[in-house]
């Protein structure tokens, strides 16, 4: 919100001068009026006040505009933009199958529930146009072939017919997921949209920002940095619970501030927030998040045969876990790299995985 300015009206002082005053008497004469002179300087000093405050309120708004104009522009040079180039890859249909129809993975003992999220930003600068479409392609996959029931499935999306996934949607949403979860409870939770990075100002951070992800009413409302996301959505997961969540958004490496990073090159587990923060990132459940980047690149969007245009990651995501067969951690994220290392032979994105505490990646891992 913009700081409400107070202009002060000048004051014109006019002073009598002496020889035009009644002679006083020491009877009548009031208290002596102050010489002319400082009430001159007075006024100067009221002057020279109020400029300074206009300019210290003025300094503020140029801060707050450059702030906004950093966020926008940010927004607006995402590649998953509408005014960015879009890569358009002429991919085999052997490389891309799904099989919308496969037999469901085993099902945990507990129940399975899903909130998928899907912004656009129509309208704004920062507009995107393969969000929508990132929902319409999980969503089989979810109901056909992860086993999720569809009244067990939230989607909050932008597109005018279902609930729009505004900030305070998304953290209600959020809240429900996790505090109604208990022991054998499956979860899954999938955004796609625009992502950011702000400094970090609690020390958690090993890079020394916060990532964020924008609601799609952003500007009047604010993002929703990883603070808030484990706090509301990580935090309150009952002890022998499973939350898998895929981000596919730019510099969501570690939005979700669990404090495991796998380390690919060294097939081990790194610090994904500082030291002094691991005991407070601790979880009782299982979480593992799956990030279209690491925390300095930017997410690409792609057309694939047969489908409209939509996030890489969700693309590789589902060509994976599509896939029947009994493979570990380790192995479904080799292949999702894999799949993003076909279509970006320059190494522009580099997927990231993280957990709430160690696994044994040989294991093998469902949806």
């Amino acid at each position: 919100m913009k700081p409400s300015l107070i202009l002060h009206r000048p004051v014109t002082l006019l002073i009598r001068s002496n020889s035009a005053m009644p002679p006083k008497t020491a009877e009548t004469a009031p208290h002596p009026l102050p010489a002319a002179r400082d009430l001159r300087q007075d006024h100067r000093d009221h002057i020279i006040t109020c400029k300074r405050r206009w300019m210290s309120v003025s300094w503020e708004l140029q801060r707050i505009q450059q702030e906004e104009n950093t966020l926008e522009g940010q927004l607006s040079r995402c590649p998953r933009s509408s005014g960015a180039p879009y890569l358009n890859q002429h991919i085999s249909e052997a490389s891309f199958y799904i099989p919308i129809y496969a037999q469901p993975s085993p099902l945990s003992p507990g129940r399975k529930r899903a909130l998928l999220i899907g912004i656009n930003y129509k309208g704004q600068r920062c507009e995107l146009r393969g969000c929508n479409n990132d929902i319409h392609n999980i969503l089989p996959c979810l109901i056909n072939q992860w086993g999720y029931h569809p009244r067990d499935i939230v989607q909050l999306i932008d597109d005018g017919y279902r609930p729009p996934p505004t900030r305070q949607n998304i953290l209600l949403e959020m809240h429900r997921l996790a505090s109604y979860s208990r022991a054998g409870d499956s979860m899954f939770f999938y955004f796609s949209g625009h992502g950011g990075q702000v400094r970090d100002l609690d020390g958690d951070e090993v890079d020394g920002y916060d990532e964020f992800i924008c609601p799609v009413d952003y500007q009047q409302s604010g993002v929703i940095n990883d603070d808030e996301i484990h706090e509301i959505m990580v935090k309150p997961l009952a002890a022998g619970s499973r939350l898998t969540a895929l981000f596919d958004s730019c510099h969501s490496g570690t939005v979700l501030d669990l404090p495991y990073l796998y380390d690919s090159r060294q097939c081990t587990f790194v610090d994904g927030v500082t030291p002094g923060a691991r005991i407070r990132k601790h979880s009782q459940a299982q979480v593992v998040c799956f990030s279209g980047c690491e925390d300095f690149e930017e997410s690409e969007s792609i057309t694939m045969p047969g489908r409209p245009i939509g996030g890489l990651m969700t693309f590789a995501f589902i060509h994976v876990f599509s896939c029947t067969q009994a493979l570990t951690f380790q192995n479904r994220f080799e292949q999702i790299r894999a799949f993003v290392r076909e279509i970006l032979p320059d190494a522009r994105q580099h997927p990231q995985f993280s957990c709430s505490n160690p696994l044994d990646i040989t294991l093998p891992f469902y949806i």
